[in-house]
């Protein structure tokens, strides 16, 4: 949506922060701005890509309505089409809503979990495009109040469908920021979700491997890998110090929100596929999957995800970490579930039974 034929009617405050730091070159060479719908009056000599932007997507909407439609303008939404379109890899904006046929499904899971791999082995057997889409920005403006979260994930299924299937990703921590911190707020939505026609893939890896994947990533800056380890990452891997606190407190947020996700799954009757399984597998999984949406994925257009390689035991660094923390588990065992209990109403807002309760659950 850039050049001479776009127009974004916006507030000047957007303009000034979306435009800060470009040259007047670069100004000149993008889209025309306008504070008002219809002022300056539109253009209609040929195609005119305007895209409104407002506080939330039901202001946007009503000022999509209210804009003239003549000769070849084309108006679009920042929430209701432009940021959905961008998450979901779109090429373009113009696209029908989805027949009621659809096939959907979502993989819920904690960080670290290997939901990366099997979303990529997914949309290789060509189910769906499968994608996080449930982050930053989108996490961030559903919490804020500016798109509603059944309203964000219809107009996902717009633009992120494929071979008449959708497919999502529900990260533990993306999932509860765009739920307010919410157990009850997470219900709702998931409970929408299953009414709705998803079927769910519950990823279960130990507790212990996905705090150290995370604690590792983190610091080293690299989330995934499509080959093996170079020498540079092995030395990076090696000069890494454990800190007990910082993996102390990683396993304490992973645990509740684990435990959170474990009552989901238990709430919703949620199929559990192991970290295990997936690896050994993962054709397997596909195939399940396949059988509980109805669809073949022999018969489907594969796509082209790149696909991340297992480098775990390429290093010991995760071994030795590992150990570690399983050391600091067995010094703070007797803390464990107070600090989780803390943890779950801080993260999730339950109250001090269901807390209790839920910190109790013993988990591998």
């Amino acid at each position: 949506m850039r050049g001479p034929r776009t127009r974004i009617v916006a507030p000047e405050w957007v303009r000034d922060r979306v435009m800060s730091g470009a040259s007047e070159a670069d100004q000149e060479s993008r889209a025309l701005w306008a504070e008002e719908v219809g002022s300056p009056a539109p253009k209609v000599d040929g195609i005119w890509n305007y895209i409104i932007t407002a506080d939330d997507a039901e202001r946007e909407q009503a000022l999509l309505n209210d804009f003239p439609a003549s000769g070849g303008i084309k108006v679009h939404g920042l929430f209701n089409e432009v940021l959905p379109a961008v998450l979901c890899g779109a090429g373009g904006l113009a696209r029908e809503y989805p027949d009621g046929n659809l096939k959907r499904y979502a993989v819920l899971c904690v960080p670290r979990s290997g939901s990366r791999y099997l979303v990529s082995v997914l949309n290789r057997h060509g189910l769906g495009m499968p994608e996080e889409h449930l982050r930053e920005p989108l996490g961030a403006a559903i919490a804020d109040g500016r798109l509603p979260f059944r309203k964000s994930f219809k107009e996902l299924e717009r633009f992120g469908q494929r071979n008449g299937v959708f497919g999502t990703k529900l990260i533990s921590s993306f999932l509860i920021r765009a739920c307010n911190g919410r157990l009850q707020r997470i219900e709702q939505n998931i409970g929408w979700m299953a009414q709705r026609g998803f079927q769910f893939v519950y990823l279960d890896r130990p507790l212990n491997e996905s705090v150290i994947s995370n604690y590792i990533a983190a610091r080293i800056k690299k989330w995934h890998f499509f080959e093996q380890l170079d020498d540079t990452t092995k030395d990076i891997l090696d000069k890494l110090e454990f800190n007990e606190d910082a993996a102390w407190s990683e396993y304490i947020r992973f645990r509740a929100q684990k435990l959170t996700l474990a009552y989901l799954a238990q709430t919703f009757h949620m199929p559990a596929i192991s970290y295990t399984s997936l690896q050994e597998s993962v054709e397997s999984v596909v195939s399940a999957l396949g059988t509980r949406l109805n669809v073949d994925p022999a018969a489907l257009k594969g796509g082209s995800a790149a696909v991340p390689v297992p480098t775990r035991k390429e290093s010991d660094t995760y071994a030795n970490f590992s150990g570690a923390l399983s050391d600091v588990l067995e010094t703070r065992k007797h803390e464990i579930t107070p600090y989780t209990e803390k943890m779950l109403r801080e993260l999730v807002g339950v109250d001090k039974e269901t807390a209790e309760h839920l910190a109790a659950t013993p988990i591998p």
